[in-house]
């Protein structure tokens, strides 16, 4: 048994409070008694997991104190915790990884329902650690205020987004009903700032339509939420349904989503086989594959895919690709091919963590490198008055005779 100074008692629990929140609330199990004069026994095992904590978390309540004595403000309350805990994460460098606060949480899980208060546009980050415009969305806040795609996001509320989390910069674009947001923006060489109000956004992750010249089935897959497959199965229903001539199912723009919604796709897509693997950063943990059955649709596809289509939409264009189940158009995908979970503790904050790296059927894996097309077209041209050569490619694959 070991005795520990009150002082040191305290710096303890602390240094418990805070590694058991690192490890999402896994507390520092102590065995105490009262020695007296202010001391306490512990268990040789307790007194030995203090000494860690200590050696590896004693400076955060050394700089708690130091910032709290000498900021030339009050600190508001939580702050520091908070980004403790955001640092934590960012601290790996892996910019999917990323801790939540109880708002940005509830707001993250809502644009897993297809529903949520916002400005009525898509983003993505580049590689310069910008965030551009993919798409306006029709009715919302950023067309009207004029928003084109392309356009680069330098700020949002005043504070620079430049190299960090997509993520939240997404939960700071989201917001209630109503309320303002201010973005610094880019186009070209000018460079200016929109005030938009958010509104509630329904933002259906699958829509079709029959393209009668050709009479071809199109389906687009925005995203993959918890409705995605069961509308992409009406979809497709409707288009067998319709007795078209083939389908082309455009992927482009989709960051992804739900893993399991991908897999649901592709059974309908393609007949018994495997989707994809995946493995965690267990090395001696078996990896985890996803497996198609029997039944897939009889109507030719093609897929299509840009430099936008992530993660899940990744895992179906590698599935289908290494099945040679249709012909993919466009350009080499992203290269997510890590994959995250969304969580939530007990507080209410929660975090999306990556867990997993993912492999096509063929075992390549996709981080990094992503999914190549069998044809490589170009993205369409802005100014080229609404020409898509990647949709007309793909048309060109399902209308033309056998052996042409």
């Amino acid at each position: 048994m070991f005795i520990i100074k009150k002082s040191n008692f305290t710096f303890m629990l602390l240094a418990a409070f805070i590694a058991g929140l690192a490890v999402f609330g896994a507390g520092l199990k102590l065995s105490l008694g009262i020695a007296g004069h202010g001391a306490h026994i512990v268990s040789n095992a307790a007194y030995e997991e203090y000494r860690e904590y200590k050696d590896n978390y004693g400076r955060l309540i050394d700089f708690d104190a130091y910032i709290r004595q000498n900021y030339y403000q009050p600190v508001p309350e939580g702050t520091l915790e908070t980004g403790a805990y955001k640092g934590m994460f960012a601290s790996l460098g892996d910019r999917y990884t990323v801790y939540y606060t109880a708002d940005e949480y509830r707001l993250q899980a809502e644009s897993t329902q297809g529903e949520f208060s916002g400005i009525g546009a898509t983003v993505t980050m580049e590689d310069d650690g910008y965030l551009s415009v993919m798409e306006v969305l029709p009715g919302g806040a950023a067309e009207q205020e004029g928003l084109l795609a392309g356009d680069v996001i330098l700020a949002i509320d005043g504070a620079s987004y430049e190299g960090r989390d997509l993520s939240g910069a997404v939960a700071l674009l989201h917001g209630e009903e109503g309320s303002e947001v201010t973005l610094l923006l880019r186009r070209g060489s000018e460079e200016f700032e929109k005030r938009l109000v958010r509104a509630k956004i329904v933002t259906p992750s699958v829509s079709s339509e029959l393209l009668p010249e050709s009479n071809l089935g199109y389906i687009r897959v925005q995203s993959f939420a918890n409705q995605t497959a069961e509308d992409f199965a009406a979809a497709l229903r409707d288009m067998e349904e319709k007795q078209t001539r083939g389908l082309i199912i455009d992927l482009r723009n989709n960051s992804g989503g739900l893993v399991d919604r991908g897999v649901e796709i592709a059974d309908m897509l393609l007949g018994a086989g495997t989707v994809a693997t995946l493995q965690s950063n267990d090395p001696n943990a078996e990896a985890k594959t996803y497996t198609t059955e029997d039944g897939a649709t009889s109507l030719p596809y093609v897929l299509l895919v840009n430099g936008d289509t992530a993660s899940t939409s990744e895992i179906l264009a590698g599935a289908i690709k290494d099945n040679r189940g249709g012909y993919i158009v466009g350009v080499q995908t992203t290269g997510k091919g890590i994959l995250q979970r969304l969580e939530q503790f007990t507080e209410g904050d929660g975090a999306r963590i990556t867990v997993a790296q993912y492999f096509t059927p063929n075992g390549d894996a996709v981080n990094g490198v992503g999914i190549a097309p069998d044809f490589v077209v170009d993205d369409p041209d802005p100014s080229a008055g609404g020409a898509d050569p990647q949709l007309e490619k793909a048309i060109e694959l399902l209308t033309a005779a056998p052996g042409e």
